[in-house]
Parts: structure tokens; C-alpha cells; sequence
């Protein structure tokens, strides 16, 4: 069941995020047009804290499965990329969720207000602190939404490697790799250091994650380090990446046959 869920997610993530903001943003109005009277006011917060509980338990179970050894083949970008990790979309989904739940909480507030209880220094400092926190909230949910709309990937294309992260794309031609760049790492390595022959032909396009470290932590990270040696150490087989060919081609050099 799990697995089937995953699988949907990683094929569909923008589907997933705008499902996500459409109940984040319908919750919030619902709050905005119910009147103070009613009980739907209280009822929405709770609600979508149960949704937030569905959503961080995926996220907890997407991140803690081992991570996929394969490539999906893009043949319009003649690449083989890394698959979509369902552990980035119940995050972003989880903190636009808990977003949505805080502004529901906060528009309650003026009700309480109206109690002289609550007219204490102690209260206006905690309504500025969830404020503050409200305003923090969202603008990571932001930051997190666009990732997963962007895309956050390693691709492997005929004339290098390319890494894409929310902030900006690394593209790290094979000239510039020596057969030690890549380290021998572990699988479950979330970051892979660089070591070029050829900085100077290393290109930067916004604010990448790094100019050296490569994110690892949508792929098993000992695959990937396979293949990059793979084309390494046999450039002429470059030319067929991106292609259902090479990537049999690849599996085979890689594990002896295609695993099932």
C-alpha cells in the first residue's frame, strides 16, 4: 500500500502539492467566511492537524525507506535523472498543512481577545511570538512548494553531470572529473564531494547547493558513484545516455543483467 502511494507521489508531485494548497488555501477561507459564532472556527484547526499528522507520518516513512539504485530515462533531455522523492513532497506538504493550521489558529485570536483575561503583557508576548512564527511558517512552506515544483535531482547527460536544487543547477562537464572525483561512499550518503580535474569548466547557474557537493538523497548514493565512474572510465558510451539502450547498457555493466 505504501509503496503504491510512494510511487504515485514521485510520478505526480506537482498533482500532490496543488491538492495540498488547494486544501491549505480552502481551509483558510472557510475560517475567513464562517462567522465567530460558529463551531466550524474551531472545528478547521483540528482538522487539519490530523491531516498534518497523515502527512509528517508519510514523510517519516518515505524518508526511512532504503532509496532507489536507478535512474529514470528522459529521453527529451538525453538523460538518465534521478527518480522524484515522495520524502520532498510530504514535506513541503506538511509544512504548507501546518502553515494553513497556525493562520486558522490566529484568526480565532480576535475572539479571545475580546476576554479582559487575556489583556496581559503575557499574552501580547506570546500572540507576537506565533506571529512571528506564522510569518516563518509560510515562507519555508514557499521555499519547500517551489522545490518540489522546480525539481531536485542529479542527471547524468552525454556531455556531463548536472545537479539541480531549489536554488539554483551545478553542471559539472565529464572534462572536468578525474577517476578519483567521486569518493566510495555508503548508500544512504545524503552528499557526495567533488574533486575536479577542471574547475574552470565547472558552471554555476543561481545559488546551487554547493559548487563542490552534489545532494545524494533522492538516489542510493553508491549507484550513483558507480555510474559516474562507469562513463569515466568509458566515455564512448556517453553518447547513448538518455536512452532505454544505454540505460540497459548501464544496469548490465553495472550489476551483469537489468535487475528485475
Amino acid at each position: 500500500m505504501l509503496a503504491t502511494i510512494f510511487a504515485g507521489t514521485a510520478r505526480h508531485p506537482r498533482l500532490v502539492m496543488s491538492g495540498t494548497a488547494a486544501v491549505a488555501a480552502g481551509s483558510v477561507g472557510a475560517q475567513l467566511l464562517t462567522s465567530p459564532e460558529s463551531g466550524v472556527r474551531h472545528a478547521i484547526p483540528a482538522l487539519l492537524s490530523l491531516v498534518v499528522l497523515a502527512s509528517s507520518t508519510l514523510a517519516v516513512a518515505a524518508w526511512v525507506r532504503p532509496r532507489p539504485a536507478a535512474f529514470a530515462v528522459d529521453a527529451r533531455n538525453s538523460a538518465f535523472r534521478t527518480l522524484p522523492s515522495p520524502g520532498h513532497v510530504y514535506n513541503a506538504a506538511t509544512s504548507a498543512l501546518i502553515s494553513a493550521a497556525q493562520v486558522a489558529m490566529q484568526l480565532i485570536r480576535p475572539d479571545a481577545e475580546q476576554d479582559p483575561a487575556f489583556d496581559r503583557p503575557s499574552w501580547h508576548l506570546l500572540t507576537g511570538v506565533l506571529d512571528g512564527l506564522s510569518v516563518v511558517l509560510v515562507a519555508l512552506s514557499i521555499v519547500l512548494i517551489l522545490a518540489v515544483w522546480r525539481g531536485i535531482d542529479v542527471q547524468l547527460r552525454p556531455e556531463g553531470l548536472v545537479s539541480r536544487d531549489p536554488f539554483g543547477t551545478l553542471t559539472v562537464p565529464w572534462e572536468a572529473l578525474a577517476a578519483d572525483s567521486l569518493p566510495r561512499t555508503g548508500p544512504t550518503s545524503t552528499s557526495l564531494l567533488l574533486t575536479y580535474a577542471r574547475p574552470d569548466l565547472v558552471r554555476r547557474r543561481g545559488l546551487p547547493f554547493s559548487r563542490r557537493r552534489i545532494r545524494t538523497d533522492t538516489v542510493n548514493a553508491l549507484f550513483l558513484v558507480d555510474a559516474v565512474h562507469h562513463y569515466l572510465a568509458s566515455p564512448q558510451h556517453r553518447q547513448s545516455i538518455g536512452t532505454a539502450a544505454g540505460y540497459d547498457a548501464l544496469l548490465g555493466a553495472l550489476f551483469g543483467a537489468r535487475p528485475a
